[in-house]
């Protein structure tokens, strides 16, 4: 007779965290989101999947909707693109992009998926997420927000 160890393992991703000293010791600010979000429904990215979203991000430039740079790292920008070319179907994506500069001849462009979104909005949200985390660790104490338009508000 055959026994069988049933012992499961569970598997797990964990959040990246910021570590910050200051005078009265140390702070812990994790990432705000386990990255990447993926819609309702989405089976999760593996590495292939997340290369060919960046590579797509990176091949198609002019899709980048929303671009903001970080407090925390001068070289770094949250980035949303809506990638409307044939294979990508309107799908929006939310990355981490490290930005050419003087300096760096290599190693820009985007590096992380942090969502795949069906909208904009959602993509931005997430981005504002991560934007908003660095400015928690730099200690501001202001946040930014995107907030959408009522439909009776005017338009300029």
């Amino acid at each position: 007779m055959t026994e069988f160890d049933e012992t499961q393992v569970g598997l797990r991703r964990t959040r990246g965290v910021r570590l910050v000293e200051h005078p009265h010791g140390l702070s812990v600010y994790p990432e705000p989101h386990d990255v990447p979000v993926l819609p309702h429904g989405w089976a999760p990215l593996d590495a292939t999947d997340q290369a060919a979203v960046l590579e797509a991000c990176n091949a198609n430039p002019q899709s980048c909707r929303l671009r903001v740079g970080s407090p925390w790292d001068q070289l770094l920008e949250y980035r949303v693109y809506a990638l409307e070319v044939e294979a990508w179907h309107g799908v929006c994506v939310a990355t981490m992009c490290i930005t050419q500069s003087a300096g760096v001849a290599e190693g820009h462009g985007n590096m992380r998926v942090l969502a795949v979104a069906r909208d904009v909005r959602e993509a931005a949200r997430i981005a504002i997420d991560f934007l908003n985390w660095d400015l928690e660790a730099e200690g501001a104490r202001w946040r930014l927000a995107i907030t959408s338009p009522t439909p009776d508000a005017p338009r300029d």
